[in-house]
């Protein structure tokens, strides 16, 4: 196993759409798009910021080899009063590479090039309460939960709460 972590450049973006839609498609209840709605986008918004290396946008690959294999994304707030604050977006390994540490190291490499950026203070995220391996990895990464949104996602009858959680600049 080669594992590389990068960001994505203009020559990923077809893989990056895919592994998108991957994540969109098999764990519909983690993620506040879906697939029916992104498939049919001829570009999602994060593929448009790889295409085009926007400021304050990027998404940070992981790689076995050759093949994508989890992504994870950063949006700075484009406002002037809120432009410290980073969001980290789109968090997704391949379930077969799970518990060998490469969600974790992943997310800390966008953590790390977030911190790059000499305006970002802090990062927030959202996560489903009850999607623990995720909760587990944002906790470990030093996230805390600031605040609840209780039934924050609703499909069809079903409703799941969302996790508010922060990092400061150490």
């Amino acid at each position: 196993m080669s594992i590389q972590y990068r960001k994505l450049l203009p020559k990923d973006a077809k893989e990056y759409r895919k592994i998108r839609l991957e994540c969109l498609e098999k764990y519909p209840d983690n993620f506040g798009s879906t697939f029916q709605e992104e498939r049919i986008k001829p570009k999602l918004a994060m593929e448009e910021s790889i295409e085009q290396q926007t400021n304050g946008k990027f998404v940070i690959g992981v790689f076995n080899g050759e093949e994508l294999i989890g992504i994870c994304g950063f949006s700075q707030e484009p406002r002037p009063k809120t432009r410290h604050i980073g969001t980290i977006i789109q968090m997704y390994v391949r379930a077969e590479y799970g518990g060998k540490g490469v969600g974790l190291e992943l997310l800390n490499t966008v953590i790390e090039e977030a911190f790059k950026i000499p305006e970002i203070e802090q990062l927030l995220l959202g996560v489903v309460a009850t999607n623990t391996s995720a909760n587990r990895i944002y906790e470990q990464a030093g996230f805390q939960q600031y605040g609840l949104l209780k039934n924050y996602f609703k499909a069809g009858n079903t409703y799941s709460d969302q996790r508010l959680m922060v990092l400061y600049r150490r």
